[in-house]
């Protein structure tokens, strides 16, 4: 299912995208209940795909972060209503400017979710 817009809107934190620690970060916040995520499927960053391996996430609070090919029905990862959480992509820095992400996701009750947002890197 492609997730609309303005919902993405309420998960994506605007303005977090920046380069960090050999890669790039961004943050969501969940504004809705709690899930369960299954499995992370096609991640791709203006039009490159890039591999669930270099995908890692940690909510506030949490001390271990979590890697996207670690994600599985038979190790999901558990969400809650009001939770933060940063994904860090390593070995991919980004050029300051405009930039296109798609995310899909698995979630156990809602199935394949497709996500696009649009967010910068500031220059200089």
């Amino acid at each position: 299912m492609r997730v609309p817009g303005f919902i993405v809107r309420q998960f994506y934190v605007k303005g977090s995208l920046r380069n960090a620690d050999g890669g790039f970060q961004l943050e969501a916040r969940n504004p809705l209940g709690d899930g369960r995520l299954v499995g992370i499927g096609r991640f791709a960053v203006d039009g490159e795909p890039i591999d669930a391996a270099s995908v890692s996430a940690i909510r506030d609070g949490d001390t271990d972060w979590t890697r996207g090919d670690d994600v599985s029905a038979t190790s999901p990862v558990a969400f809650h209503k009001g939770d933060r959480v940063t994904f860090h992509v390593a070995g991919k820095t980004l050029a300051p400017g405009k930039h296109h992400l798609e995310v899909e996701i698995f979630e156990r009750d809602a199935g394949r979710l497709s996500l696009t947002l649009e967010d910068e890197i500031a220059k200089g």
